[in-house]
């Protein structure tokens, strides 16, 4: 029987639930019956990641503790937190709550190490590159992180706000697809879409435009969860 995988989802909730569809639509099912047990909790309470890294808000840690308590409460056996930003707190989640936390910075790590690409432009939030998440991870695998110049930067991050707040995907993939396409990406073979937002809005792309080699934060973690939950006791 498979284990119980848990969620922990609103960081934000469009990201979340376009990764529990994904975990769905990887799953190798052939029925309902075959699909993962599922408890995906959403806390619009949880503080602004990106407000307290960036100095400007409460720590959002005592919350997503608790928000991870509840979900082992509910059944978890495996859980997964679909926001890169939110790896900032991982070690202090993770020695905190009593099942595993799968690590998506390091799961995605370990996938581009298994490609031929070595210089991986990242496309994140701000935070994300500042605090340098991928960094250690990418550094031991002898991968290195390239990150956008500030308005580029900036850009994204607009881009990021925007899908969170609504309005149209397309439009919001098309102007991520422009920052991806900008000069400080020349010098990569690789493209990290970091942010669990991007995936959302790039999927609704008819003609895309990038033809490098591109990772999916997402895809790379919905495809572990399901192999962490597939494994035997």
């Amino acid at each position: 029987m498979a284990k119980t995988l848990g969620i922990l989802a609103g960081l934000g909730p469009l990201a979340g639930a376009h990764f529990y569809r994904r975990v769905i639509e990887l799953t190798p099912a052939l029925s309902d019956q075959e699909h993962l047990p599922v408890v995906l909790i959403s806390d619009p309470e949880i503080p602004s990641r990106l407000d307290h890294l960036t100095g400007h808000g409460p720590t959002p840690l005592p919350r997503l503790i608790q928000t991870a308590e509840r979900l082992v409460s509910a059944g978890a056996e495996v859980i997964v937190i679909p926001s890169t930003t939110t790896h900032a707190y991982y070690d202090e989640m993770a020695a905190s709550i009593p099942v595993p936390i799968l690590n998506l910075i390091e799961l995605v790590a370990e996938n581009i190490q298994a490609s031929a690409s070595r210089r991986i432009g990242i496309v994140a939030t701000t935070p994300t590159c500042t605090l340098g998440l991928y960094d250690g991870a990418f550094a031991k695998r002898g991968i290195t992180a390239v990150y956008p110049d500030p308005k580029t930067q900036h850009e994204i991050m607009a881009v990021i706000d925007g899908i969170k707040s609504g309005g149209s995907r397309l439009q919001w993939g098309e102007r991520l697809e422009e920052a991806m396409l900008k000069p400080w990406a020349h010098d990569t073979d690789g493209i990290l879409l970091a942010c669990t937002e991007t995936p959302v809005v790039y999927a609704g792309l008819t003609h895309p435009r990038f033809s490098g080699a591109l990772f999916n934060a997402t895809d790379i973690l919905a495809e572990a969860a399901i192999a962490a939950c597939q494994e035997g006791p």
